[in-house]
């Protein structure tokens, strides 16, 4: 299998619409990190806030390493109306465009569990009379709580080196981050596409 039948695959996800700290990581074996000269960075996802927070703040990160990379939106816009590009046509663009590494993230899953939140305690005061002083001390007392529903979303990050002759050797790294109820699409994208971007310079994946 031609790995531009790999890549293309993945990211036509992109157009099929899917939702969305790095937990679990896999590195290739022999990989032991490489400089690209232009890394595309793509968010699975058909909400377009948090694609583009998540793109957006990948390319300033890895570009404040003086690390080449672009958001996919002018290469890849949403095709909602119109019609998609074959696996062909999308292997052209990335490498007509001159890059030769894909950042994929995706959601894999949405875990949801019911957790116990304690309301805020209280420190009542109590006053009592020993001969002629009154003396005072506080009693503990603790509120009712409550039960709430907690969502975790589990994301799956992949590098593709372009240059990749099959499926085997296109995927040299993968990580998995969970988000644990993210308060707005935007502070979750951010979160986690400035956790990525740090796990991958530190350990020296992209340099």
């Amino acid at each position: 299998m031609r790995f531009k039948g790999l890549i293309a695959g993945v990211v036509l996800l992109l157009f099929m619409g899917c939702s969305s700290t790095m937990k679990y990581t896999w590195t290739k074996d022999g990989f032991s990190g490489k400089h690209y000269e232009k890394i595309l960075i793509v968010a699975l996802t058909d909400n377009q806030e948090s694609r583009t927070t998540f793109e957006n703040t990948m390319v300033k990160d890895l570009e404040e390493q003086g690390i080449v990379a672009e958001n996919s939106m002018t290469l890849l816009p949403p095709f909602k109306n119109a019609k998609r590009p074959s696996e062909s046509e999308i292997h052209e663009l990335i490498v007509n465009n001159g890059f030769d590494a894909v950042i994929v993230s995706s959601l894999l899953d949405v875990e949801s569990q019911e957790v116990f939140e304690y309301n805020d305690n209280m420190y009542n005061p109590v006053y009592y009379r020993h001969g002629r002083y009154i003396y005072s001390h506080y009693n503990y007392m603790s509120n009712s709580g409550y039960y709430k529903e907690e969502k975790s979303y589990v994301i799956e990050s992949r590098l593709f080196d372009v240059s990749a002759k099959s499926k085997e050797d296109a995927v040299v790294w993968s990580g998995q981050s969970t988000l644990t109820d993210p308060t707005s699409y935007y502070s979750a994208s951010r979160q986690y596409a400035k956790r990525l971007a740090k796990t991958l310079i530190e350990n020296k994946i992209i340099n």
